[in-house]
């Protein structure tokens, strides 16, 4: 008999609680927030980066409790940064061979994921991955951005960004994951943290919020996809974005291994 589970589960079948370390007050989390333990909550408290907002009371953190609901949580390495360039690597890993993001977490693997980046670089990129990357990679009219993001609840700010994210998320969505999952060793000892998409995906349990409104003009999302595909031109990938693709995916394994050789040179230090 299936069970059916309303939030993620530890491994004693437990709702996990996660964590979100902030200074800033809302109700709502911004799509890609990230959640994880407490130690990384506090972690990322101490970041350099919040001294230099001003719009923030540095001496009022918050750690916020949560349960995420339950969903296909995708594994993916510690992308450390998180940088449009870093994601732009992984839906190209999730389109020309997946296995790709998986092996990255496994040391002895490396080579295997040489030779699958070097054979995949002669497949034709699917006309999802340029349709994602256009925002980033050419100039879009303002009010088209605006236009495009209105027809989701995602994003409020018209930037090239943010509609390069809306585009990465619903098609994410389409293939049925709901956010990512990744052993975290930037703010803490390889726990598990969680990249969730959507804020109603989130419970707050600090105080009762209802659930955000929601609004999503699907007609209009599949008619500029679809006339993207309409004029779409079948290509492969060249040297350059060869070479930078293979190099982000060889930082993100440099990161790991260090970070693991830091863990176990001075296991004490994140706890």
């Amino acid at each position: 008999m299936n069970v059916k589970h309303d939030f993620l589960l530890d491994k004693n079948g437990k709702d996990i609680i996660a964590y979100h370390g902030t200074y800033y007050v809302f109700d709502y989390f911004l799509p890609l927030s990230h959640f994880g333990s407490k130690q990384g909550a506090n972690t990322v408290l101490n970041e350099g980066k919040w001294k230099r907002d001003k719009n923030i009371d540095i001496t009022k953190p918050l750690i916020i409790p949560v349960h995420l609901k339950y969903g296909n949580y995708m594994e993916i390495p510690d992308l450390n940064d998180h940088y449009v360039q870093d994601w732009q690597a992984i839906v190209l890993c999730l389109l020309q061979d997946a296995t790709i993001i998986s092996d990255i977490n496994h040391v002895e693997k490396w080579q295997n994921i040489e030779q699958k980046c070097n054979r995949v670089a002669s497949k034709p990129l699917t006309y999802q991955y340029d349709f994602i990357c256009e925002p980033i990679k050419h100039d879009i009219d303002i009010n088209q951005i605006k236009a495009e993001l209105s027809c989701d609840c995602l994003y409020d700010k018209a930037t090239n960004e943010n509609l390069f994210f809306q585009r990465m998320i619903l098609f994410l969505e389409s293939i049925g994951i709901d956010g990512f999952v990744y052993a975290n060793f930037t703010e803490c000892a390889g726990q598990n943290s969680y990249i969730v998409f959507r804020s109603n995906n989130v419970i707050r349990l600090d105080k009762n919020v209802a659930p955000m409104v929601v609004h999503q003009d699907i007609n209009a999302l599949n008619d500029i996809q679809s006339r993207f595909k309409a004029g779409y031109r079948p290509r492969c990938m060249d040297k350059a974005e060869k070479d930078s693709w293979i190099k982000k995916l060889h930082d993100f394994y440099d990161f790991r291994i260090a970070e693991m050789a830091r863990q176990h040179q001075n296991p004490g230090a994140d706890k």
